[in-house]
């Protein structure tokens, strides 16, 4: 089988694992700094099943004690395991993280979430409300600028979680 040489490609799936699991902590941690766990109901697993068959293994995987230590790991093991050699040749993942586009991304998804944070904590959304709203955000012109602010400034920001 022919793995995908696509660097555009992989970052844009890798961010959506780490916007996947940025997820899971909003909605599913219980428990306070030293004692935290993720609880995911059931109905939410099977419709990860069904609508994201690929992110399945990661949820169950978090499920139980976790911190942000944790998480990282088990993050970036499904993306080893998942896409690295699996989906994308082995010489493009180790770039993905390194990458100007990565980080820009993660860097916008993470503002989008602290604008949005009020919104996202009247309700538990799925997944793909999510994915929908930060689709029809980036859609904004004044997004679209700020990106390739960013893009042009050379200067790329941490990818902060």
């Amino acid at each position: 089988m022919i793995k995908s040489v696509s660097l555009k490609a992989a970052v844009r799936d890798t961010v959506r694992i780490f916007q996947f699991e940025q997820w899971i902590r909003f909605y599913y941690i219980k428990g306070e700094e030293e004692n935290m766990s993720v609880e995911i109901p059931d109905d939410v697993l099977q419709r990860v099943e069904k609508e994201y068959p690929t992110l399945k293994s990661l949820a169950e995987t978090m499920v139980g004690d976790i911190d942000y230590k944790k998480s990282h790991e088990i993050v970036c093991a499904h993306v080893a395991s998942h896409m690295d050699g699996a989906k994308y040749d082995p010489t493009i993942m180790p770039k993905v993280f390194d990458s100007p586009q990565f980080k820009i991304e993660m860097y916008v998804f993470n503002m989008w979430m602290k604008m949005h944070e009020p919104y996202l904590d009247e309700e538990v959304m799925f997944f793909s409300d999510w994915e929908e709203m930060w689709e029809e955000w980036n859609k904004l012109d004044e997004v679209k600028q700020y990106r390739e602010k960013l893009v042009s400034s050379g200067q790329t920001p941490s990818a902060v979680q």
